[in-house]
This record gives C-alpha cells, structure tokens and sequence, in this order.
C-alpha cells in the first residue's frame, strides 16, 4: 500500500477535480464512492473499481472490515488524516473512499414489483444531498431512484 502524505500529490489534486467538475467524472470515466459500506454494495451491484483510498486512523471505526479484502487487488493508497478529510465529502466517514467506472443502466432492464415506490430526482447538484437521498430510500424501502438531468453523476 502506497503511502500519500501531501495535498499536493497527483492523486488528491484529481480526487478534488472529481469531485468538483462533472466535465472531469465524464472525461475519465470515474466517480467518487465513499464509505465502506457503499463499497461493498457497490462491488456486489457488478460496479468496477479503479483505486482506493484509505485513512487507518477513520477506518478502525467502521462495521464492514472485510472491504479491504475485497478490494486487495486494486491499487491502494493510505492517506493522512488531513488528506482524508479534504477528499472526503460528507461528515463522520469511516476512512475509505474509491474511484469507480460508471455502468450503464436503462428504464428498460429495470425490473419492478406491481405497486413500485420510485423516486425520481431532477438536477441535484451535491454529491452529499444524492447520497441523503440514496440512503433515505435504502431505508423506506423504495424500488427504484432514477436521476433525471443529473449533475452529480457522470
């Protein structure tokens, strides 16, 4: 594990582009999941991942540590807790964040029960107020949220 201990490093500085500009997640094919849980999910919805990012001082706290394992193939990079917090987009994170490639979906494949609870979203803007929302329909249950002229995702 390679160990990235100033901002200035190529890979932070490119996070914060992702992070930043919808033009780069396009341009390069990637987006931001941060969170061990949303890693694990999204490696068991078929998503690829690209590298990952951890914090050991954050990541002692979190209840999916078998992440690690599963993404052991990747290139991964062990950051400080100043790095950490200046990728990381929400508060209270667990020290892992990834770079993953978008998979293509369409209204077509989706699959839903008789009476299906969607969610449809226009334009959100900040990762942070996505993620809310993916986790309040985690919750509810809800069958489906499709984001309509997105500005989050790539």
């Amino acid at each position: 594990m390679e160990k990235i201990i100033s901002l200035q490093n190529p890979r932070i500085k490119n996070i914060d582009k992702l992070t930043s500009k919808a033009r780069e997640r396009k341009e390069q094919g990637l987006f931001i999941i941060e969170g061990a849980r949303e890693i694990t999910l999204a490696l068991k919805g078929g998503y690829t991942l690209d590298s990952a990012f951890v914090c050991p001082k954050l990541f002692t706290k979190i209840n999916h540590p078998q992440v690690l394992c599963d993404i052991s193939s990747l290139p991964l990079f062990e950051v400080t807790l100043d790095i950490f917090n200046k990728i990381a987009y929400r508060e209270g994170s667990d020290g892992l964040l990834a770079l993953a490639k978008p998979k293509s979906h369409s209204l077509e494949n989706l699959s839903l029960p008789k009476n299906p609870f969607i969610i449809l979203l226009e334009a959100v803007e900040k990762p942070g107020n996505l993620g809310a929302i993916l986790r309040t329909a985690d919750a509810a249950p809800a069958d489906a949220v499709i984001v309509c002229d997105p500005h989050t995702c790539i």
